[in-house]
C-alpha cells in the first residue's frame, strides 16, 4: 500500500486507492479497490465495517482467464448474508452484487474465492452506490467545471480544492461539471469540506440536468436537513419537502453528499448512509450533474466552502438491461419497495397494493389444492412475495406455492417448492400445467422459506429463499391470488404463510 493511501485510510470516510494484497491489508473500506492473486482452491478474506444502510456495490473483475470468482458476504455470527457468482455468465464470470444495502452496523467478512477451486489475478471493488466507477475527479480543476447559472456572482479559486463563495440574500447557484458523463441511472457524490455562512446555508448536488431553468437538485441545510426539488422554469416542486435522519449531523461542515437516481427513484446518501428515499413524477433522461447551493433567505451574506472529490458510479448492464441479482435481500416490507426500485427491479413510485398477514393451507393427497384470498380483487401484477413456514411428511415429495392471476379454480399461475427441492413457476389452464420454470436444489427442510415472484415487461423472474430459481416469458394479465399445497404424491403437506404482499399496477 502505498504511503499516500495509508495516511488517507486514517482520516478518511472512504478512500480510492489500488493496492496488492498483502497479510496486513485486509481491512476494506468503502471506496478500495484491491489487486490480489489467488492461488488455485485458496480463499481470500476481508474485514468489513460498515453502518446500517451503508449503500455499497461489490465486484470482483477476474484479469484473466483462469479465475472464476465468487464472492460471498458473511455477519458476525458466521452466517452468509448474500453472494454472486457469475452475474452473467457465460459472457463474464466476474462476481458483483450492486446497490446492497449493509441490513445491520457490524464488521463483515468478505471472502473471495475461485469456483471449482480455479485461482488467479483479481480486482476487488468496493464502491458507493453502483458496481461500476465511472468518473472520480480529485483533481477538480475549475476548466472541467461551469457556472451555468447563478443569481449572484460566484467566485470559484484556482486552487484543486474547489473553493466556492457568493453573497447575497435568497440566491442560488449550479456549477456543472462539463467533464462528468450524461447518465440516467446513476450515483453522484461529492465531499463538502468547510461549509460556513454568514448566516444559514444550503449545499447540496445537481443532477438530471438540461437546462438552465430545468434539472433536479438535492439540498442539505446546515440544520440537518434535505430536500429534492425539480426545477422547470419558474416552476419549483417538491419532490420531497425538508426531512431529516439521525445519522444527519446538524451543523457538520465536512461530509460527503451523494444521490442515487434509478428511474423514478432517488436515495439521499450521507456520509455512506441511505438517509432517505423517494420518487418523482417525471420519466428518467439522461442529464448533466453538478454542484447546487443556495444562500439565506432573509438574512442573506456569504457563503462558502470546498469540495475536495466528486465521484459517480454507475450500474452494471448486458445489451442495454438490467442484471437480475443471484440473491436478493428484500423480506421487511418497509424496504421493499426501495430495495426493488434502487436495484432497477421494479419501476419507481411502486406501492404496496395489498396485504395478507397469516394463512394456511393443508392437503394430504397428491396433486394441487388452492385456497384464494381476496375472491373480489383482481390484480394486474408487479410483484408479489410471502414468507412460508413448511411442515412436509417426511417420506414425501410435498411443498408450497403461491397463486397469481387467478381467474377460475383452472386457471392460474403457480409458483412453488417441494420438500424435495423441486421449484418452478407453471401456468394451469383447463388442459394441465403448462412448461415454465423448473429447477431442482438439494431437499429444503421444514421451516420457514420465501418466495418472491417480480414481472419484469413481458419477463417473469422467480426467488426462493432469496436466491434466483430461474426466468420465464411471461403476458400480464388480471386476476386473483392465492396460496396453496402442492404434492408430487400423496403426502401431508401443511403450509403456513405470513406477511404475503402484493404490488399492482392497478394500485
Amino acid at each position: 500500500m502505498t504511503r499516500a493511501c495509508r495516511r488517507a485510510l486514517g482520516v478518511m470516510l472512504f478512500v480510492f486507492c489500488i493496492f496488492p494484497l498483502s497479510a496486513q491489508d485486509t481491512a476494506l473500506q468503502l471506496g478500495s479497490i484491491v489487486d490480489a492473486k489467488l492461488d488455485a482452491g485458496a480463499a481470500h478474506r476481508y474485514a468489513f465495517f460498515a453502518l446500517e444502510w451503508t449503500l455499497v456495490s461489490f465486484r470482483v473483475e477476474a484479469l484473466g482467464e483462469t479465475l472464476d470468482p465468487r464472492l460471498q458476504i458473511y455477519d458476525t455470527a458466521g452466517a452468509l448474508v448474500i453472494e454472486n457468482d457469475d452475474y452473467n455468465f457465460p459472457d463474464s464470470r466476474d462476481a458483483a452484487l450492486q446497490a446492497f444495502l449493509i441490513p445491520e452496523s457490524a464488521t463483515y467478512t468478505i471472502v473471495v474465492d475461485g469456483v471449482g477451486g480455479s485461482g488467479g489475478d483479481y480486482r476487488l471493488h468496493v464502491l458507493p452506490g453502483y458496481d461500476v466507477l465511472a468518473e472520480r475527479d480529485t483533481v477538480m480543476d475549475n476548466s472541467n467545471w461551469e457556472v451555468v447559472f447563478s443569481d449572484a456572482v460566484v467566485h470559484l479559486s484556482d486552487s484543486s480544492l474547489f473553493a466556492v463563495e457568493m453573497t447575497g440574500a435568497a440566491r442560488t447557484a449550479i456549477i456543472l461539471g462539463l467533464h462528468l458523463p450524461l447518465e440516467e441511472d446513476v450515483y453522484f457524490e461529492a465531499a463538502f469540506e468547510s461549509v460556513s455562512a454568514t448566516a444559514s446555508w444550503q449545499v447540496g448536488l445537481v443532477f438530471r440536468y438540461f437546462a438552465p431553468d430545468r434539472y433536479h437538485r438535492l439540498l442539505l441545510s446546515n440544520q440537518g436537513f434535505w430536500t429534492i426539488e425539480r426545477v422547470n422554469g419558474d416552476i419549483v416542486t417538491d419532490v420531497r419537502d425538508w426531512s431529516t435522519h439521525p445519522a444527519i449531523v446538524p451543523g457538520e461542515t465536512s461530509f460527503r453528499l451523494g444521490i442515487l437516481a434509478s428511474g423514478g427513484h432517488f436515495d439521499v446518501v450521507y456520509n455512506g448512509q441511505v438517509v432517505g428515499s423517494t420518487a418523482g413524477e417525471v420519466a428518467a433522461e439522461r442529464g448533466g450533474l453538478g454542484i447546487a447551493m443556495r444562500s439565506n433567505e432573509y438574512a442573506g451574506g456569504t457563503i462558502s466552502f470546498a469540495v475536495r472529490e466528486a465521484l459517480l458510479t454507475v450500474p452494471t448492464r448486458v445489451d442495454g438491461t438490467v442484471v437480475f441479482p443471484q440473491s436478493l435481500l428484500a423480506r421487511r416490507l418497509y424496504l421493499m419497495t426501495n430495495v426493488l426500485t434502487r436495484q432497477q427491479l421494479l419501476p419507481a413510485k411502486s406501492e404496496i397494493a395489498f396485504t395478507v398477514n397469516e394463512s394456511l393451507v393443508r392437503y394430504a393427497d397428491a396433486g394441487v389444492t388452492t385456497i384464494a384470498l381476496a375472491q373480489e380483487r383482481a390484480f394486474e401484477l408487479i410483484a408479489i412475495g410471502v414468507s412460508v413456514n413448511s411442515r412436509i411428511q417426511a417420506d414425501a415429495n410435498g411443498g408450497c406455492g403461491l397463486v397469481f392471476h387467478r381467474t377460475s379454480a383452472e386457471d392460474y399461475t403457480l409458483a412453488y417448492f417441494t420438500r424435495e427441492g423441486d421449484l418452478g413457476v407453471s401456468r394451469r389452464s383447463a388442459a394441465g400445467f403448462a412448461p415454465g420454470i423448473y429447477t431442482k436444489r438439494a431437499p429444503i427442510a421444514d421451516g420457514a422459506h420465501y418466495l418472491l415472484v417480480i414481472l419484469q415487461g413481458e419477463t417473469l423472474h422467480y426467488y426462493v429463499d432469496e436466491v434466483y430459481a430461474g426466468s420465464m416469458p411471461y403476458q400480464q394479465g388480471a386476476g386473483g391470488i392465492g396460496i396453496a399445497a402442492v404434492n408430487y404424491e400423496t403426502a401431508f403437506s401443511e403450509c403456513g404463510y405470513s406477511d404475503l404482499w402484493l404490488m399492482s399496477r392497478d394500485n
